[in-house]
């Protein structure tokens, strides 16, 4: 466990992320309307939506990126649009954080850390790529990696901002592949004192693996969503 882990894990400051009641305009109908669910700290918090933009408008929901027609959103008590931004990372969103399939490995992994604001050199990629066996995979195109894990280094990456404490990873069902891989990797950032909350389709979350058991999840009815 690094020294950010054990801060979050052992630290008093271990959040809540709370949706009351909430909804986002859409462009004729809300995309999505009457949301409410608690997302505790370690924990995997799965939210099972609609496909697309309910997906999209919730997690830019969460992570303060918009403003809401109805509702509050707060994490440990805090609402405010700044702080909630600077509190959560928006993980593999589709058409707002997901890297383009063409660019290379190890242009996505430096764009990453330097968002974490860590060190992007050279060095510090082929180290991290090193650490996950992906070496001789670095200049290689980013969809050539299986989904799982892609989707495992984006919530990695995402995950080591010191200031993070809410990731949430939206439809990582769209890309296919293992679930089991990505899953665990949600499972172990969770452990260490993060909310990690997943906005997945109702198929995906009851094919999780041992998601009874390890994950809370949330199934949102037909009045809660609009596409």
């Amino acid at each position: 466990m690094n020294e950010v882990e054990a801060d979050r894990r052992f630290g008093p400051d271990l959040p809540t992320v709370v949706v009351d009641d909430v909804s986002v305009a859409g462009t004729h109908e809300p995309f999505v309307e009457h949301v409410a669910f608690t997302a505790p700290s370690r924990e995997v918090t799965v939210v099972a939506t609609d496909p697309g933009i309910p997906q999209i408008a919730l997690a830019l929901a969460v992570g303060g990126r918009v403003e809401l027609l109805r509702g509050r959103i707060s994490i440990g008590g805090v609402s405010d649009l700044d702080d909630l931004q600077l509190l959560t990372r928006l993980v593999d969103v589709a058409d707002v954080t997901a890297p383009e399939d063409s660019i290379a490995v190890k242009a996505v992994v430096q764009e990453e850390l330097a968002l974490a604001e860590r060190p992007a050199t050279r060095a510090a990629v082929a180290a991290f790529l090193a650490a996950h066996d992906l070496s001789d995979r670095a200049g290689r195109p980013w969809e050539q990696l299986p989904a799982g894990v892609r989707t495992g280094l984006l919530l990695e990456l995402g995950a080591m901002h010191p200031r993070v404490r809410v990731l949430v990873l939206a439809g990582p069902e769209r890309h296919g592949g293992d679930h089991a891989v990505w899953f665990e990797t949600c499972r172990r950032l969770a452990a260490s004192g993060l909310v990690v909350i997943v906005l997945t389709t109702a198929a995906a979350a009851a094919a999780l693996p041992a998601a009874v058991e390890s994950a809370t999840v949330v199934e949102l009815s037909e009045k809660e969503l609009s596409a």
